[in-house]
């Protein structure tokens, strides 16, 4: 049976090991020693912090997914009344429960907590492989969104995704 549910500070380990494999995996980062030690370290200052809200897919009491989210503060707009926003991340199902709705299920828990929460706008970077998942759940393609890489040694515009870094091929 699967349930989702918001994770906490207790979750901190298996939060970690699938952010691990998100970017070994779906990203094919090669990850450096130590790395989970200082992610864990770092995922366990941020719940309690609130920079980082989590949600965890279960099947059968067994971790099957996760999404996290970023709130932000944005200059209230028209559209933007609230001036709170959240940056959805980390979205991962473990490949043998892939098609099985885990991430659509992440997706509605996290929406619903959204709405509750009256947060103006969730925004996300995709990978292709899942841009019309995220389109079915209402989310639209902007054409005006930038990145700026600070790290020399970095490629891509943004965590998965290889191009340009200053005007220089890839």
């Amino acid at each position: 049976m699967l349930r989702t549910r918001q994770a906490g500070l207790s979750d901190a380990g298996v939060l970690t090991q699938l952010r691990c494999a998100f970017l070994e995996d779906e990203l094919h980062q090669a990850l450096p020693d130590g790395f989970a030690d200082q992610l864990r370290g770092w995922i366990e200052e941020a719940i309690p912090e609130g920079r980082l809200l989590f949600w965890l897919a279960e099947l059968d009491g067994r971790a099957a997914g996760c999404v996290a989210v970023h709130p932000y503060t944005h200059m209230p707009s028209a559209y933007f009344l609230r001036g709170v926003g959240w940056y959805l991340l980390n979205m991962y199902v473990k490949p043998a429960h892939r098609r099985q709705g885990v991430a659509n299920a992440l997706l509605a828990a996290v929406g619903a907590s959204a709405r509750e929460q009256d947060v103006d706008s969730i925004n996300l970077h995709s990978t292709s492989e899942a841009h019309k998942m995220y389109e079915r759940f209402g989310f639209g393609t902007s054409i005006d969104a930038m990145n700026m890489m600070l790290r020399a040694n970095v490629v891509g515009l943004s965590e998965g995704e290889p191009g340009l870094r200053w005007g220089k091929s890839g």
